[in-house]
């Protein structure tokens, strides 16, 4: 028992000093980057209210967010905040009060800075300029995608039953006849020196799809809200955990798909003359990013096919064989023709945006990890913010991050 005793308590002592030795690990070390926000130069006498920037590391996707902020003299202001040292992307918005006409008036502001270098043991500095962000786009918005689909009772995964939500975020009534529907050709968490490099005047697509109509025949009215579905069926005659899409306002239909369902009520979007082989599909990890838009005056979808068509070179870079040139064919959209735009992606893998940040500076997401089986049955929807004048809108500065609350239940479930 003397033997056994003693050997129990050198265990022990052994076991403690494992776990000392755990606890002693030198955590990374961090620096501190201070910024400096001017205000808008466009408005008189701006108060910050409220703020939230949010730093992006680029290698790991990680992201910090500093409120706390300090009046730095006259329309300035500052915060300081602990990061690794790294270099980030920044993506500010706020909240500002200003004069207009002798009355005080609130809104948002927004600013953004890619690359901001954090070096350990070295003062970090950075001054960016802010501008008023409107609330609402003066057009249609994307309110929702549905890109994840579901699960059946037995763990399957279900496809068909993705659908996007388009909303009329105006005070008139807007019409959805010839509105495009696009998706990207270059993927969020894939990032490549693309030549020619055209993200800042075009938006590099892969299918688009177009709503029927003449220019009167689909009236959308104020706050009012069409749903493209891939497949318009009630999805719980085959999937109970899945919604019914019998009722929405247009689907896609392949004829060259046998097992595709047409459903003769609802109109069928217009596969576009990207190609015989184009079929439309949801990205269920949110690799992608979408764009709603309309074509130019003049063209035609024949026309945009046989003009904007590009070939975009890249090189691939394999550990342990080399690198290879490589190219893919796309599409440029240009993005004056864009109204609204959502970039996806998961926080595991997020390389970057592959929009203009003009059109979204930001992204969302359903899933933080690649394959996350959480993910399925969720979607993600844009915020809504309460004007002064009582009206509900769609909240939009051109930054999803903010925008848009991720891993939501679906609105049509």
């Amino acid at each position: 028992m003397t033997k056994f005793f003693k050997f129990f308590i050198a265990a022990t002592l052994l076991m403690f000093a494992a776990c000392s030795d755990d606890n002693n690990e030198v955590p990374p070390a961090k620096t501190s980057l201070t910024l400096h926000i001017n205000m808008p130069i466009s408005v008189e006498q701006p108060q910050l209210k409220q703020l939230d920037a949010v730093f992006t590391e680029v290698t790991s996707g990680q992201t910090t967010h500093a409120k706390e902020f300090t009046a730095a003299g006259e329309g300035s202001y500052t915060l300081t905040t602990p990061l690794k040292a790294g270099t980030y992307n920044l993506a500010v918005n706020g909240v500002v009060s200003y004069t207009l006409n002798g009355a005080t008036q609130e809104s948002y502001i927004e600013s953004s800075r890619e690359g901001i270098t954090v070096t350990e043991g070295q003062t970090n500095e950075v001054r960016i300029e802010s501008s008023i962000s409107t609330l609402s786009s003066d057009d249609f918005v994307i309110e929702e995608i549905f890109f994840t689909g579901t699960l059946t009772p037995e763990g399957k995964q279900y496809y068909g039953d993705q659908y996007v939500k388009i909303t009329n975020n105006t005070d008139r009534t807007l019409y959805a006849d010839g509105l495009i529907l696009m998706d990207s050709e270059f993927l969020t968490v894939s990032k490549y020196d693309y030549t020619p490099n055209i993200m800042n005047e075009y938006f590099t697509i892969s299918n688009t799809l177009i709503i029927p109509g003449s220019g009167k025949e689909y009236p959308v009215a104020p706050g009012e809200s069409i749903v493209i579905a891939d497949t318009a069926v009630d999805h719980r005659e085959y999937n109970s955990r899945s919604m019914d899409l019998s009722k929405a306002d247009f689907e896609y239909y392949n004829p060259r798909d046998d097992e595709d369902i047409d459903n003769p009520d609802v109109p069928n979007m217009i596969s576009s003359s990207l190609g015989e082989d184009m079929m439309w599909t949801f990205h269920n990890r949110g690799f992608k990013s979408y764009a709603i838009g309309r074509f130019g005056e003049g063209v035609t979808a024949e026309s945009f096919a046989r003009d904007n068509f590009y070939t975009a070179e890249y090189k691939m870079v394999v550990p342990d064989y080399g690198t290879f040139p490589m190219s893919t064919d796309a599409w440029k959209f240009p993005n004056a023709w864009i109204t609204d735009a959502v970039n996806l992606s998961i926080e595991e893998l997020f390389a970057w945006i592959v929009t203009s940040p003009t059109l979204d500076s930001g992204w969302s997401y359903c899933g933080k990890v690649d394959r996350d089986q959480t993910r399925y049955g969720k979607s993600v929807i844009r915020k809504r913010v309460n004007m002064a004048d009582g009206r509900t809108l769609l909240k939009d500065t051109n930054n999803s991050t903010v925008d848009f609350a991720p891993e939501s239940t679906p609105s049509l479930m």
